[in-house]
């Protein structure tokens, strides 16, 4: 305990370590523990056959990004402002044996690999050691592939983009392979948020043609959504810090306001349940969650 606090006093000149403790204490902990987004949107209980999840993907930027040809984007609000709650809060009834997953992300095995009646891990089969994630195209490819492994199913397909690592971007490709988090460098003053939300943007630009691939290759009802959005600065009026990433527990308006957007042909699947399975993480998971920027 000694050594934990003394450890502790060490890096109260740690600019991000600060910030966090302040964000996770006082939002976190005092302010937000009286508001929650769980009367925000259940995904499960939503119609559609394939459900599109973009990680930490804002709704003001998918708006500003996506085509014209494209129908209009709802906002609606996410129960949760990180990945690790949005598998918390959306998915407490199941199981869910009518649903297969592919996943670039391995939270979603971590948190609820026993709820679906498979669950593809993309970010096993699919990682890309230049890009240092799991690229669109690769979902875009595993995605269709689901769909028609498995007709009777809902597909749930959880892509990284636009979430860290960037891709397709000159301007931050340093941090790439960064041990931390890109948002402890921001916070430390190391990287501007500028070139950050670029980044970010370059990133969802070379993004939404692959999931327009999949708008194309997969029929019924299509919706794509996101698990949370992105901080790029905001906070509370009463708050003196800015807010950057995506910290547990602090629910922003731009952190729980994601895009919900219908392609819907007309046609419906018809779906059958079969069996849920328990499905291990795997050897790698913990190497790709910090790949990911995700520590702690």
């Amino acid at each position: 305990m000694m050594r934990q606090i003394l450890s502790n006093l060490h890096r109260v000149t740690d600019r991000d370590f600060v910030r966090n403790q302040c964000n996770k204490r006082l939002l976190g902990g005092v302010y937000y523990e009286y508001f929650s987004s769980a009367d925000g949107i259940d995904v499960m209980d939503e119609e559609w056959d394939t459900l599109l999840v973009l990680d930490a993907c804002r709704y003001d930027t998918f708006v500003e990004l996506k085509p014209d040809s494209w129908p209009s984007a709802s906002a609606v609000t996410s129960r949760a402002p990180n990945t690790w709650e949005f598998y918390q809060r959306n998915f407490t009834n199941g199981p869910y044996p009518e649903t297969v997953v592919v996943t670039a992300n391995p939270r979603t095995v971590e948190l609820r690999g026993d709820e679906f009646h498979d669950v593809l891990k993309a970010y096993e089969f699919g990682w890309d050691d230049e890009t240092g994630t799991v690229p669109p195209w690769t979902m875009a490819e595993a995605t269709t592939e689901a769909h028609e492994r498995y007709p009777d199913k809902r597909i749930l397909s959880h892509w990284i983009q636009p979430h860290y690592p960037f891709i397709g971007s000159s301007t931050v490709d340093e941090y790439r392979f960064d041990t931390e988090s890109i948002w402890a460098d921001v916070n430390r003053g190391l990287v501007s948020p500028e070139d950050v939300y670029e980044a970010y943007t370059e990133t969802l630009e070379l993004t939404l043609p692959y999931v327009e691939d999949v708008f194309s290759n997969v029929g019924g009802r299509v919706v794509l959504t996101s698990d949370h959005g992105n901080a790029f600065g905001e906070r509370p009026w009463f708050y003196p810090l800015k807010i950057y990433g995506h910290p547990r527990n602090v629910h922003l308006p731009c952190l729980v306001t994601v895009p919900w957007l219908v392609v819907d042909d007309g046609s419906r699947r018809e779906i059958e349940a079969g069996e849920s399975r328990q499905v291990e993480v795997g050897e790698h998971a913990r190497e790709r969650l910090e790949d990911l920027g995700y520590v702690g």
